[in-house]
């Protein structure tokens, strides 16, 4: 550690499943180590963060995905709820190319968050800036402050958009009176944190500022379980239900798929549990909310978006996997756990609950997978923990 006391700000989309598997822990990692840590991100995070005791800088302009989604031009391009006239190819193939949302995160939405941090840091005054890759106005403004950076990897896949996005970044760095970069890789410069083993990126994606960490373990929060069976725990995240407007028809497939399964099944419903008219098996329990991390642990299979925060968490417990991969850095995340033998995906345009049932049933039957999910997960406890990450930010300075 560093020999004082750092002030460190933590930059993160508005969206739980950004902020609370990995930034808030390591909050708490740089508090532990003595440093002052704070997460800029939109004001409709405040009770989130003050629900797990962080401190939240709040950035006044920066608007939430339902606040995009208000925008008629965002919501009606290629691959959004409200896209017209298109094949369910070209749906997908819009919503795994770098699109509307990606370029809204590097471009004016990163301009706006990077405004509003360079104002809060006046006042504030920041040793480091540290981003969750997703979010890039942590980048624009540790660039126009001079201040060291680092990057949380929280979506290894997405930093193939960085060829991509560097006319729209340069853009932002322009407007910002800052010369542009040539070289697209720039914004993941320095410190690149990651939350599984090195095993996990492809050769591609291994530079050498790429460093695992071992993510602290989830803290019991008590959730029932019935040990008859093996159990499945399925669910879509929390974006899907927003941006997908097939979620209801996915979650039906899961649900329905279980049912005919000798398993116990956990059904993360979100907000649809409200409204819910599908099927209601006997062996599965359809919750809003489950504790994610906790169920892992004991689960004997994950059925998911293979969004990387799930997959990351599934890859900690040893957990295999089946994913429906929707859109962004999924469909990546999907292949990459077939190529290790994790687990197998199935196209969400073919997830029938026979589908679902058929792969989720191969996986369950055949030990392979749990052996290599076990072996990755083992690589994952072998790695310093978030301490030596705090330690490792705090020496940026």
């Amino acid at each position: 550690m560093s020999a004082a006391p750092m002030r460190i700000v933590l930059t993160c989309l508005p969206y739980y499943s950004h902020l609370v598997p990995v930034v808030v822990p390591v909050a708490h990692a740089l508090r532990r180590a003595g440093h002052t840590a704070t997460v800029a991100t939109a004001p409709a995070m405040a009770a989130e963060l003050a629900r797990h005791g962080v401190e939240h800088l709040p950035l006044p302009n920066v608007r939430t995905l339902e606040e995009l989604l208000a925008d008629p031009a965002f919501l009606t391009g290629p691959g959004m709820p409200g896209a017209e006239g298109e094949g369910a190819e070209e749906t997908a193939r819009a919503r795994e190319d770098p699109g509307p949302l990606t370029k809204a995160f590097a471009g004016p939405m990163a301009g706006t968050f990077a405004r509003d941090l360079i104002a809060a840091a006046a006042d504030w005054r920041p040793d480091v800036i540290v981003r969750e890759c997703n979010e890039f106005g942590g980048y624009l403004a540790a660039e126009r402050l001079g201040l060291p950076r680092a990057v949380l990897d929280i979506a290894p896949y997405s930093c193939a958009h960085l060829p991509f996005l560097r006319n729209t970044l340069n853009k932002q760095l322009d407007e910002l009176g800052l010369a542009p970069s040539d070289d697209p890789w720039e914004p993941n410069a320095g410190l690149l944190a990651a939350v599984v083993p090195a095993a996990w990126y492809p050769e591609r994606l291994r530079v050498s500022s790429l460093r695992s960490y071992r993510p602290n373990p989830a803290a019991p929060q008590g959730f029932p379980v019935h040990a008859e069976q093996p159990m499945v725990l399925a669910g879509l995240g929390t974006v899907a239900h927003t941006v997908v407007p097939e979620a209801p028809r996915l979650l039906a497939a899961m649900v329905a798929a279980l049912g005919e399964l000798p398993c116990n099944g956990v059904v993360s419903l979100g907000p649809a549990l409200q409204t819910w008219s599908g099927p209601r098996p006997a062996n599965v329990r359809l919750v809003s909310f489950a504790p994610q991390r906790e169920i892992l642990g004991r689960a004997a299979l994950f059925l998911s978006h293979g969004g990387f925060g799930s997959v990351h968490e599934a890859v900690q417990a040893g957990t295999p996997m089946v994913n429906l991969p929707l859109f962004a850095d999924q469909p990546d995340n999907a292949r990459r756990v077939t190529e290790l033998g994790l687990g197998l995906h199935v196209d969400p345009a073919a997830a029938t609950p026979e589908a679902l049932a058929d792969a989720a049933g191969r996986v369950l039957a055949d030990g392979g997978f749990r052996r290599r999910a076990a072996e990755l997960a083992r690589q994952s406890r072998e790695a310093p923990g978030f301490d030596v990450l705090a330690a490792d930010l705090a020496a940026l300075a």
